[in-house]
C-alpha cells in the first residue's frame, strides 16, 4: 500500500512539473518568436525553438500566429539547418494553415529535402491535415519504399490519418 502511494505521489509530482514546464507560449511572445525564426543570424537552436513555440501557440489559436505562416514556410524550405526545417514543418502541421498552399509546399519538402528527419517530420505534419493532404499520398508512398519495418509502420500510421483508414 505504501509503495502504491509513493508511486502515485511521484507520478503526480512529475505530472505537475511537466505541466508547469509545458505552459503554452503566450500570444504576446509571438513577435519575438517570429523574428527569431526569420533571423539568419540567430543560432539554429534559437530558430528551431522559435518554430516550436509558434507551433505550440498555433495549435491553441491559429489567429495568434497568422503572421508566422510565411516565415515558417520559408524556414521549412530554405533554412540551412535540418533541425530548423524539421521544427518549421512540425509547426506548420500543428497550425495546419491554408491546406491549398501549405500541403503542396510540404510535398515539395518531402520530395526534395536531404534530411531523413525533415522528411519524417513532413509526413507527420501532412497527417495533421487529414483528408486535405490526399495529394501527398504518392510522395509519402515513394518516401516509405526504402524504410525499415518500424519506420514504414510509423509512416503507415500517418497515412491512415490522411486516408481515414
Amino acid at each position: 500500500m505504501r509503495s502504491i502511494f509513493a508511486s502515485s505521489l511521484l507520478f503526480l509530482s512529475v505530472t505537475i512539473l511537466i505541466s508547469a514546464d509545458a505552459a503554452p507560449p503566450k500570444k504576446e511572445d509571438m513577435p519575438k518568436y517570429i523574428a527569431a525564426v526569420s533571423n539568419p543570424s540567430a543560432t539554429a537552436k534559437v530558430r528551431a525553438e522559435a518554430a516550436e513555440m509558434i507551433g505550440k501557440r498555433g495549435a491553441i489559436n491559429v489567429k495568434d500566429v497568422e503572421s508566422a505562416i510565411e516565415p515558417l514556410k520559408r524556414a521549412a524550405q530554405k533554412d540551412k539547418d535540418a533541425n530548423v526545417r524539421s521544427s518549421a514543418v512540425t509547426a506548420l502541421g500543428s497550425i495546419a494553415p491554408e491546406p491549398a498552399s501549405t500541403v503542396p509546399l510540404l510535398i515539395e519538402v518531402l520530395k526534395n529535402d536531404a534530411s531523413q528527419e525533415v522528411k519524417f517530420s513532413t509526413v507527420f505534419a501532412l497527417s495533421r491535415f487529414g483528408p486535405q493532404a490526399k495529394s501527398a499520398l504518392p510522395a509519402i508512398r515513394d518516401f516509405s519504399k526504402n524504410l525499415d519495418k518500424k519506420q514504414a509502420k510509423a509512416v503507415r500510421t500517418a497515412t491512415a490519418a490522411i486516408t481515414g483508414n
